[in-house]
């Protein structure tokens, strides 16, 4: 099976694969087998027409796709080992002639192949982050979220409603004076300044009292999901039935005893600061982590193979229906309720799956030019951290990881490299008021 690296374009390898008579006479033997089972042909039970004779019913080209089914992967399979090439995403083929039993035939495979990464000036990469810092207005606006959380609703009787409070509505929806389905509801509870309902809604019952009703005239986002509503004018015929205000408690050392484990307020608020000071402190590395690879792709020369960005946005695809899922919602759904497609979120999702795919190429790179290698310490240690998040000892974690120990080792030396340009990086901080100055 002649096998010829015909170029590599783009980080693309197009290999010319030739197939002799005699494989795709045993690939046309194995389709036979399995279309035989399939087809009737009367006279002769199913599984067992001749193949000269289903053939000659059907046309010869009706087992050429199961052929090539069976002869394509292998013969690829054997090509990429004897020009001794490696892939890193799933080929795409196409054929250079039409088939013809009997008779050789070729074809071409078009498969990414790992890039050349040129790495620049890596050292000394500077970036501008924002200073951030845990203020007391933090802290008291946590204190304050405490009680609106620990809160009680008390009802009104004869005050109006204001932000914050919870009414139970009854209402209509009308467009043209007509009503519109999926647009009332009765006993409805709904927390003003939630933005639960279309903008402008909740803000136009402030000042309304129990038992009056109003007419509540608000306009649909032109990208709304019902079509049939998009960019349109409403009133909403709206009945008060009641309204509930939250009554907050003291903040003081009861509050603190009632709500943790504290005894005294400032105890509290210590642990809030700590809180928030760690967060902070992640939200920090994140950000110089983020701004250092955006800075280093800018700097170094890393193709990013269309195959490869597309196989990462099959696995952010993956994970968005999954999140979908757990929202009760599907794919299909999502489209439908959006107005949107598949080819819009896949453009939505490229830029930031190419941006995945050349940090990663750029930090094996790195891995490869500095030599980072993992100790069995840094592995036992990361196996421990496992056994902790997953509640068994580290042996029965180390027995559970077994299968991926490859990939925790390579994301290990993934994070010294990008460990490697954040200690090697000039990081300025500036006031989140103020803009940092323009780099020449």
């Amino acid at each position: 099976m002649p096998a010829r690296l015909e170029k590599i374009e783009n980080s693309e390898a197009y290999i010319s694969i030739e197939v002799d008579a005699e494989q795709m006479e045993q690939g046309l033997e194995l389709a036979y087998r399995k279309v035989v089972k399939e087809v009737t042909i009367p006279g002769f039970r199913k599984g067992r027409v001749p193949r000269q004779l289903l053939e000659s019913y059907f046309g010869k080209e009706v087992l050429f796709q199961d052929a090539l089914e069976y002869i394509v992967p292998t013969a690829y399979e054997q090509a990429i080992d004897e020009l001794n090439i490696e892939p890193i995403a799933q080929p795409d083929f196409e054929l250079e002639e039409e088939i013809e039993t009997g008779k050789n035939f070729s074809f071409i495979a078009r498969v990414a192949v790992k890039p050349e990464v040129e790495l620049g000036e890596i050292e000394g990469i500077e970036i501008n982050i924002p200073h951030l810092e845990i203020t007391e207005e933090d802290i008291d606006k946590r204190l304050e979220d405490m009680r609106r959380r620990y809160s009680q609703l008390e009802e009104k009787t004869d005050e109006p409603a204001e932000m914050a409070d919870v009414l139970s509505i009854d209402f209509e929806g009308f467009v043209d004076d007509v009503a519109f389905e999926g647009g009332s509801g009765e006993d409805y509870s709904l927390e003003l300044g939630s933005n639960t309902f279309i903008p402008g809604f909740e803000e136009q019952l402030v000042g309304t009292t129990v038992g009056s009703s109003k007419d509540v005239v608000v306009t649909f986002p032109e990208d709304y999901h019902a079509e049939e509503l998009a960019g349109k004018e409403a009133v909403f015929k709206v009945k008060v039935n009641k309204i509930e205000t939250h009554r907050l408690r003291e903040l003081d050392d009861e509050f603190a005893q009632e709500v943790s484990q504290f005894d005294t307020l400032a105890e509290l608020r210590e642990d809030l600061s700590n809180g928030l000071n760690q967060m902070l402190d992640y939200r920090k590395k994140e950000l110089i982590k983020q701004e250092v690879l955006d800075k280093a792709i800018e700097i170094c020369t890393v193709p990013a193979p269309d195959a490869v960005v597309r196989n990462q946005i099959d696995r952010m695809m993956e994970q968005f229906g999954q999140r979908l899922m757990s929202q009760g919602l599907n794919l299909e759904q999502y489209f439908q309720y959006t107005g949107s497609s598949a080819d819009d979120l896949i453009s939505d999702m490229w830029p930031e799956a190419e941006r995945i795919v050349k940090t990663t190429f750029l930090l094996e790179k790195l891995v490869e030019e500095k030599g980072f290698e993992v100790t069995d310490e840094e592995l036992n240690k990361e196996v421990e951290d496992a056994a902790i998040s997953m509640g068994v000892d580290p042996e029965q974690a180390k027995q559970n990881l077994a299968g991926i120990m490859d990939n925790i080792e390579f994301s290990i030396k993934m994070d010294k490299a990008t460990q490697y340009l954040i200690d090697n990086a000039v990081i300025t901080e500036y006031d989140k008021d103020e803009e940092p100055a323009d780099e020449e």
